[in-house]
């Protein structure tokens, strides 16, 4: 009978590591993770499957503080850093295999891309998105990484953290955490948005918004909304930002990302996407980002 799951993933630098990775039975995924640099130094992701415990997360570091949550919680880390070859940041993958059967559900297939205009087509497919950037740090092509599902999931719940000392309890807890720093160039704390899936048939999130200021806080409350109680500009000198979500509604949220891109003709549009036009930044000097959902 074939394997259905994904159950290892690789990253090789060089023809060598290829070949054996190769005649150990793993999947390339034909893409350069160092398309658009000017490295010579050839990086691609492999993966591979098997009848044993299927990976469930995947996840990402680009600072030694995100590694420490991961570590306790058992994620296995690859070694090899996806910027291999380039000055951009060190980027490492992670993995975590089996836990919650409730809001862990099997990864079937990954897939990389290279522009916006494919992650469109990836979004309309219902692929998972994850935001870091692998390229991150250098003037490379934007290139991410998509997860395909044994089933369709649904989001339950959303989280956000300032530090990272509650990272072990959300990744016990099934939450997976959008690898994109909030507070990206605006010399605050660290801030990650988490969302936790599930394909259970209730108790999904159906619509999602932001605040960024007092008129907005009260708008959303009267209209339903209920606050993830951390503000998103923690440690700038921007006005708080809140992020909002509703549970009322028979359309459930199956995507969530975050981007710097709001414009009108953004291809996540064409795939559905709703824009959340709040600056998570807002106020202060750092990256604008933005998040996207889809039901």
């Amino acid at each position: 009978m074939a394997s259905k799951y994904i159950t290892e993933i690789a990253i090789s630098t060089s023809p060598e590591r290829e070949l054996q990775l190769r005649d150990q039975g793993f999947h390339m995924i034909n893409v350069n993770l160092n398309q658009g640099t000017s490295s010579t130094t050839i990086v691609y992701m492999w993966f591979r499957m098997g009848n044993g415990e299927p990976i469930t997360r995947v996840q990402f570091s680009f600072t030694d503080a995100m590694k420490d949550g991961l570590k306790k919680a058992r994620f296995t880390e690859l070694p090899v850093n996806l910027n291999s070859g380039t000055d951009g940041d060190v980027i490492h993958l992670w993995y975590s295999s089996g836990a919650s059967p409730k809001y862990n559900i099997p990864i079937v297939d990954l897939f990389l891309t290279t522009d916006e205009n494919e992650e469109a087509t990836q979004f309309k497919l219902g692929w998972e998105r994850l935001p870091c950037n692998l390229n991150r740090g250098n003037s490379g092509d934007f290139i991410t990484l998509w997860l395909k599902r044994k089933s369709e999931t649904y989001i339950c719940d959303v989280a956000a953290t300032t530090s990272f000392q509650d990272d072990i309890n959300l990744f016990n807890e099934g939450y997976i955490r959008l690898d994109e720093d909030l507070n990206r160039d605006s010399g605050g704390n660290p801030i990650f948005l988490w969302y936790r899936q599930s394909t259970e048939m209730d108790g999904w999130l159906t619509e999602m918004n932001a605040s960024i200021d007092h008129k907005q806080d009260s708008s959303l409350r009267k209209r339903g909304f209920t606050v993830v109680n951390v503000n998103l500009n923690e440690g700038t000198s921007g006005k708080p930002v809140m992020v909002w979500f509703k549970k009322e509604g028979s359309l459930p949220i199956k995507a969530l990302t975050v981007t710097s891109n709001n414009k009108e003709d953004c291809p996540y549009m064409e795939a559905d996407l709703i824009l959340i036009d709040k600056n998570l930044n807002a106020g202060n000097n750092g990256m604008p980002l933005y998040l996207w959902y889809g039901n």
